[in-house]
């Protein structure tokens, strides 16, 4: 039992990670952070891959502006991941496991 539950709250906590890491690589794109930092390299190859997947299959969420164009993408990730913490927090605690 005790098993169960360390799988539920190291998926947890994963999905929390991921969700600050897509928040970081919102911030820093649009301080306009260095690429070569590696820092932000390593979230880039975090983030990107899952984002651009999201925008191949809903590619109207790249929007134009006066500045240019904006990828809602790790927007949508977000809640993405928001809802999957939600569905593991739920099924841990009908389990009677606290995460």
């Amino acid at each position: 039992m005790i098993l169960i539950e360390i799988v539920f709250k190291i998926a947890y906590y994963l999905l929390y990670f991921y969700m600050l890491c897509l928040i970081i690589t919102g911030i820093l794109s649009l301080v306009g952070a260095n690429p070569s930092n590696p820092l932000v390299g390593f979230l880039n190859a975090l983030t990107s891959p899952p984002c651009r997947c999201i925008t191949r299959k809903f590619p109207k969420l790249i929007v134009r502006s006066q500045h240019g164009f904006y990828d809602l993408s790790p927007i949508v990730l977000i809640l993405i991941v928001g809802c999957l913490m939600i569905i593991v927090q739920t099924v841990a605690n009908h389990l009677g496991f606290y995460v």
